[in-house]
């Protein structure tokens, strides 16, 4: 062979693995939107790609803000016993930041508190009632990140949404959920779960008071830090989970999930369920965010926006 040719065919080489690796990185290109066939149209869409946040689409919390305040209480499930505190840059005064946007993504990042914010966010939640305060809330050492639709956006049935990656590690539990407009718990849809040392496996749950909680594994093509297309059909009837476009599971839909639902998406730290950080767990944790979107049943009339 001679050298030209051996060097053509090494730069050709070279350019397909250099493809080869973007591939990866951003994932199949996998068409986005609800299986072919059905009356449904877009109702929400989120590209992220502004300078900052929407702050009139998106709160930092579990707190209604029609009427409650964003308290420490609202910015973790201690009932999950998780490690992180949900942060905005004006949270208690401390600038904690974990949100970035750039080229279009959505970046949450975690990462451990500072000295100074430990002290700043025990002296919050010594502040809270008990029912706050002495509970696992108090072993918070991790700064994240939530966004949330509650008071912004709800839906009744459709198709939802989300391309996203994760990085990996023990203790990283990243999701995409959606909870109801009124407020209360159950029901719950969680279209996406992962743990970040199960690059390969997805979650998808509904927790109601109706039927018994359910969660089913699903296998992801690649691996979750890489992207991927994360959605649910809800409707009437049934619950359908899709990763890249192909079903992955199925479940009733119980009847106390026929109401408005809102979106969620967060990178939670530690937890009964995936386990806690360890030390070869590496921060800054992420979660990228590329797009959420939803689509609604033609013939159903849209939710109007809560009254201020």
């Amino acid at each position: 062979m001679k050298r030209t040719t051996r060097i053509l065919i090494g730069t050709a080489a070279a350019a397909l693995v250099a493809v080869a690796a973007l591939s990866a990185q951003i994932g199949r290109t996998v068409k986005s939107g609800p299986p072919a066939g059905l009356d449904l149209v877009p109702s929400f869409a989120e590209e992220f790609d502004g300078p900052a946040i929407d702050t009139s689409r998106w709160i930092f919390g579990f707190y209604d803000p029609r009427r409650e305040q964003p308290t420490i209480a609202k910015r973790n499930l201690w009932g999950n016993r998780e490690r992180q505190v949900y942060f905005d840059k004006a949270f208690l005064g401390l600038g904690v930041d974990p949100f970035r946007l750039k080229d279009g993504v959505l970046t949450i990042e975690a990462a451990p508190l500072s000295d100074q914010a430990v002290g700043a966010v025990q002296r919050a939640i010594a502040a809270e009632p008990a029912n706050v305060r002495d509970t696992p809330i108090r072993g918070v050492r991790y700064s994240s990140g939530l966004i949330s639709t509650r008071g912004r956006f709800a839906q009744t049935f459709g198709y939802f949404e989300i391309r996203a990656r994760w990085s990996g590690g023990k203790g990283i539990w990243p999701a995409f959920w959606l909870l109801p407009a009124s407020g209360k718990w159950p029901p719950e849809i969680d279209i996406l779960e992962a743990h970040g040392d199960k690059p390969r496996t997805a979650y998808h749950s509904i927790h109601s008071k109706a039927v018994k909680d359910t969660t089913k594994t699903a296998t992801i093509d690649g691996s979750g830090q890489d992207f991927h297309l994360y959605g649910a059909l809800w409707t009437p009837r049934t619950i359908d989970y899709y990763i890249d476009g192909v079903k992955t599971a199925t479940l009733p839909t119980p009847p106390d999930m026929h109401q408005p639902m809102y979106l969620l998406a967060n990178l939670a730290i530690g937890g009964s369920w995936p386990g806690y950080p360890d030390a070869e767990t590496p921060f800054p944790a992420t979660m990228e965010i590329d797009y959420i979107r939803a689509w609604r049943f033609k013939d159903a009339k849209p939710v109007p926006p809560p009254r201020r």
